[in-house]
């Protein structure tokens, strides 16, 4: 996957991001969370774990916890499983794949492109994002890989026997 700056008239500072879109939106992780982009996984089901915990998978040696992002943010739609992929990352001490609908590239934003999450937003948990992006007349929420798993879901995953980084 090659890097893009989709941002015209920008220069190439800031940080790199990786853009991704889950049902009709786009987000962004740092690149720097993400180990890797993988296709497709042999996934082994877990019982008694929530509905977006979609189970474990071998990814080259590492036994890994796979999670369903649209699951976990309740975004409905129909996912083309050719273009969905698996987003590996570290979150805190744990390496995580996270399957999204598609990666669109990894990009640059410059810091004037980012703005703080609004504060008077009803209804939502926002811990987990770290800013709105706005992107050639788009938004693209900023999500912080190590915020979006709550307390007891952080459990979960430090209890297991899967691998460290």
């Amino acid at each position: 996957m090659t890097e893009k700056n989709i941002l015209p008239g920008h220069k190439d500072d800031g940080l790199q991001w990786v853009l991704f879109r889950l049902g009709k939106e786009e987000y962004a992780v740092m690149a720097t969370q993400v180990q890797e982009i993988v296709r497709s996984a042999s996934i082994t089901l877990i019982p008694n774990m929530p509905e977006f915990v979609k189970g474990i998978c071998n990814l080259r040696g590492k036994i890994i916890p796979l999670l369903d992002l649209k699951e976990r943010f309740a975004i409905e739609g129909e996912t083309d499983q050719q273009q969905a992929r698996i987003i590996v990352a570290h979150v805190e001490t744990q390496m995580v794949g996270f399957t999204v609908d598609s990666v669109v590239g990894v990009i640059r934003m410059p810091p004037e492109v980012v703005e703080p999450v609004p504060e008077n937003l009803p209804k939502i948990d926002v811990e987990y994002i770290t800013g709105v992006a706005k992107l050639s007349g788009h938004l693209v929420l900023l999500l912080n890989m190590d915020k979006i798993l709550k307390n007891v879901e952080k459990m979960i995953l430090e209890t297991s026997q899967w691998g460290k980084k």
